[in-house]
Parts: C-alpha cells; sequence; structure tokens
C-alpha cells in the first residue's frame, strides 16, 4: 500500500491528500535552548486548510505550505512567505501569499516546500497537468514583478509524465538546483517512483530546465522512490520507502553525487539501508542533509512496540572514503506506539529536528518535535537535547508532522491546529538562546 494512502485516514477533512513551548529532556536545561518564539498562521485562515504540512527555513525566510487551501475553488493550495523583519525584530510577518498562476481544484499547492536565497519551489503532486494527477512544481523569484514580490517564474514538470505520479509531493531546493520527487511514477512497473534534477539557465537564461531522472538501484513495484528528497550543493539524497531490502517494505535511501559517472551524470555515491532493517518500517520516510551528514526517519519502525519510529544518522567518510556509514541511530526518549518519530527530519550544523506529529505530547496526538546534538552526552554522541511543543497545543494538532532547521531558528507545524474553525494548522518558529 502506497504509504499516503496510510496517512488519508488521519486527514478526514483534507480527503485529497491520498492522496509556542519547549521542554528539556528530564527538566534538564541543555547548553543550547531553543526557546517558544511565536506561532504563524494564515492571514487568511480557513477551516481544513492544513497550513502547516510543510515547512521550509532559509536566512531570514520561512515558506509554509497551505495545500488545503481553497483559493477560488476546493484544495488548490497556496504557500505563505513570512519574513523574520517583518513587524520589527523577530517579527515573522507574512509577506506574501504564493499560489500558482494555473490554480485549479484539488492541486494541493504547497503540499512541499522550499526556499533557497531568493528562490522558492512549492508542490503541487495531484496537479492535473499533463496528465491526471501527474503533479507539478513551481519556482517562484523574490524581485519577479517587481522589487520583494516573489512572482512565480516557471512550473516544473516531468519530462515523462504520466496519471498518478505524484511529481511534486516532494521538492527541495539549494542555489540553482531544485530535485523534486515523483514517488508514484511507474517506470517499468507500478509505483516504482523517480526524482528528477532540474538547473537554473538550463535551456535558456533563467529557464529551470530538466537535467537528469533519477531512480532506485533497485526498482520495483511500489518502491516509492521519491517519497522524499534533499538537496545541498553536490549531494542529493531520496527515499525510498517501499523496497523491500531482504524483507518487505524495509526502505531505502539514496545518495547521488552531481558529477558521479560524468559531469552532472548524479550518479549513486550510495544506498542506505537500516543496520536493523525490519518489515514494513518505512526507512526513507523523510530525507535529510547537511552536505557530510544525512539523517533518514523510519517513521513506521516498531522499536520496542508498535510505530514508534527512529531516524538514522549517516556520515561521510564513515567506514572509508566516501562511504557513508551509520553513527547512530536516534529515538525519542519517551517513546510510545504510534508516535511515528521520524515522518520528517531536518539537519543544520550540530543540530538535528526530528518530528514526532502523532504522539501525545501531553494528550491525544499533540505531537513533538525532538531536538538532537552533536556532542550532547558525549564527544561526537548526538544526544536527544531538547522536546519541543506547542505552547498551546490541543489534541490532533499534530505538532512535528513537518520540521525545519536554519540557523538559530526551528519551525514546526502543526497541520491539525484548529484555530477558530477546524484543522486550519499553525506553524511554531523556535528560536535558540
Amino acid at each position: 500500500m502506497r504509504i499516503r494512502l496510510m496517512l488519508a485516514v488521519v486527514f478526514t477533512g483534507f480527503a485529497c491528500l491520498l492522496l509556542a513551548g519547549c521542554q528539556a529532556k528530564d527538566n534538564e536545561v541543555p547548553e543550547s535552548t531553543f526557546k517558544s518564539l511565536l506561532k504563524l498562521t494564515a492571514s487568511d485562515a480557513a477551516d481544513e486548510d492544513s497550513f502547516g504540512l510543510s515547512v521550509a527555513i532559509d536566512g531570514a525566510y520561512a515558506l509554509v505550505g497551505s495545500p488545503g487551501a481553497d483559493g477560488s475553488g476546493t484544495n488548490q493550495g497556496a504557500a505563505y512567505l513570512f519574513l523574520q523583519s517583518q513587524g520589527g525584530l523577530d517579527g515573522w510577518g507574512q509577506v506574501k501569499k504564493l499560489v500558482a498562476e494555473d490554480a485549479a481544484d484539488g492541486d494541493v499547492f504547497g503540499v512541499a516546500v522550499d526556499i533557497s536565497g531568493e528562490n522558492a519551489v512549492v508542490g503541487a503532486g495531484a496537479a492535473n497537468s499533463p496528465k491526471t494527477h501527474a503533479g507539478a512544481a513551481y519556482i517562484f523569484y523574490r524581485n519577479q514583478g517587481g522589487q520583494d514580490n516573489w512572482g512565480q517564474v516557471k512550473k516544473l514538470l516531468a519530462s515523462n509524465a504520466n496519471d498518478e505520479d505524484g511529481f511534486g509531493f516532494a521538492v527541495a531546493i539549494d542555489g540553482e538546483t531544485v530535485v523534486v520527487g515523483s514517488d508514484g511514477a511507474d517506470g517499468g512497473g507500478a509505483n516504482e517512483g523517480a526524482a528528477y534534477v532540474f538547473y537554473r539557465d538550463q535551456g535558456g537564461v533563467d529557464n529551470w530546465g530538466e537535467v537528469v531522472k533519477l531512480v532506485s538501484g533497485n526498482p520495483e513495484d511500489d518502491n516509492q522512490f521519491g517519497y522524499a528528497v534533499d538537496v545541498i550543493g553536490d549531494v542529493v539524497v531520496v527515499g525510498s520507502p517501499g523496497e523491500d531490502g531482504a524483507g518487505a517494505d524495509r526502505g531505502a535511501a539514496y545518495v547521488f553525487s552531481r558529477d558521479l559517472g560524468g559531469g552532472d551524470a548524479w550518479g549513486v555515491m550510495a544506498e542506505l539501508a537500516a543496520s536493523d532493517a525490519e518489515d514494513s518500517a518505512y526507512f526513507g520516510t523523510s530525507a535529510a542533509t547537511n552536505g557530510t551528514l544525512v539523517v533518514v526517519g523510519s517513521a513506521w519502525d516498531d522499536g520496542s512496540g508498535t510505530n514508534r519510529g527512529a531516524a538514522y544518522l549517516f556520515a561521510k567518510d564513515q567506514g572509508g572514503v566516501d562511504n557513508w556509514g551509520e553513527i547512530k541511530k536516534l529515538v525519542a526518549s519517551d517513546t510510545h506506539d504510534s508516535d511515528l518519530f521520524g515522518y520528517d527530519v531536518a539537519v543544520y550544523g550540530n543540530y538535528i529536528v526530528v518530528g514526532a506529529g502523532w504522539s501525545n505530547g501531553g494528550g491525544t496526538e499533540r505531537g513533538q518535535a525532538y531536538l538532537f546534538a552533536k556532542d550532547e552526552g558525549g564527544a561526537d554522541n548526538w544526544g536527544e537535547a531538547q522536546r519541543l511543543r506547542a505552547s498551546d497545543g490541543s489534541n490532533k494538532d499534530w505538532f512535528g508532522f513537518s520540521v525545519a532547521i536554519d540557523g538559530s531558528y526551528i519551525v514546526v507545524g502543526a497541520t491539525g491546529e484548529d484555530g477558530e474553525g477546524s484543522e486550519r494548522g499553525a506553524t511554531y518558529i523556535f528560536k535558540k538562546i
């Protein structure tokens, strides 16, 4: 079964998805504490918008996806851009609502977002162009249409798009490179999945053109390769959570290097798997990299119970030059069944953030996020430093469904937060003190 179908029952008001406070560990105050700063909501929030289902941050900008936003129809989707200095120091006020120029019902624009410098990418994984639910992704540039206007400059499509590909359910951008996941792409079977790399100026000045299509080294039906993607510099990581491995649905992740196998060939540098792989763990449901580290979520890992979740940390040159070796399995200190710890992950410098949107967090599915720090608990230990919660958490907020970190800020989405209605969604910003 495709993983997105498993999650559909969670979003009772968002059927087309298919498809602020903090708490220190054991009441200790770690050396680097992130405090709750503020709560972000959409300026035009409405019921079942799912604001916060995706989040991203880069420098002074935070981008939040709201794929259930109706626009002029139903579930057309939107993404909201916030600026650190808008409204004063650390005001993080909304400066732009991004929508697709050709928005249509059911596109779920905003199901995935990312931002890098003056460019942002927003996925619309259920868009019907050019085929039914083939999916699309959109590039926005800061000064397109005027200074700080953040106008659309390009609509990205897969070169071989087909029905139900889900192109755009995962997106990533770094500089002038964009990666778009298409976990429903069939390849030679069904739902094998793919990921596409685009460059700016490919095919013309300021044209974002497709460079290469990435696929699994072990193509099989329902691999869902491309369910998660990330890119930084010359490194791309792609999650393939449905790969069987030596069992069933154990999952895998792949690390690609830009010039491996030739200029811009993006060859496979490593195939990653959990050291304690188990069936139906779906290793690869999330993935993040900073270039020398890769974090891979395995949200259905059972641990000592059922679906507690885990995340695995790999380092370049661990075990040999250019070998990506596992150095740590991350788990929550207060793990419980069905937390789905690791459904989203983020890494920046010496910090890793792991979301567990279904953890109880003092209630029922309020959600939590976990901060891990290098040297916490010993040299190179990557220990849990802090648990993050919403300052106004309520049941079924799913705080931690999405996470991002950059510099001194952590962003956490709570896509089920009701606000003044039902599942409008919210996002919380934490700042390092």
